[in-house]
């Protein structure tokens, strides 16, 4: 009931903010900072997804712009080298079904591509069975564009 609760939400979110989310971010002069890409191809569920390396471990997400967390399934947050306590569990929302648990961790190193932050706030979600990238990375990104197939991520890092 939880992975039904976590669809309805991800649907409704993402329906609800339209399939094209501009971000922007201060100017930053081309002589400091390069250029970063990266674009993800729709999967055959119609949703995108991007193998990301958290803490240095792959771990494949779900692209929500509508999520206001960056919430991970217990089995990707164990992959990826974090402790997972129950006892820790918290209420964290409601969904659909009922009141939704969790954890609430630091990344120390989230990466899509050559894209990254460090230091990422982020939620072990009990029962979940898909990982979500939410608000908390997507907002750093100076331009996120779906184009029929494909959603780009354009953003400037510092060199």
């Amino acid at each position: 009931m939880i992975e039904r609760a976590i669809f309805l939400f991800t649907v409704a979110g993402g329906a609800a903010l339209g399939i094209f989310w501009p971000l922007h971010k201060a100017e930053t002069p081309a002589a400091a900072s390069s250029a970063l890409e990266v674009t993800l191809e729709r999967s055959s569920d119609r949703h995108f997804y991007a193998d990301a390396g958290v803490n240095g471990n792959s771990i494949r997400f779900l692209i929500d712009t509508g999520a206001s967390e960056i919430a991970l399934s217990e089995e990707d947050a164990r992959k990826a080298g974090i402790t997972v306590d129950p006892a820790k569990y918290e209420l964290i929302g409601q969904g659909a079904s009922g009141m939704v648990r969790g954890q609430y961790v630091k990344l120390a190193k989230l990466e899509v591509g050559a894209i990254h932050e460090t230091d990422v706030e982020a939620v072990v979600v009990q029962g979940a069975n898909v990982s979500l990238l939410g608000q908390p990375f997507l907002e750093d990104i100076d331009e996120i564009v779906i184009r029929k197939d494909e959603m780009v991520l354009r953003d400037q890092q510092d060199s």
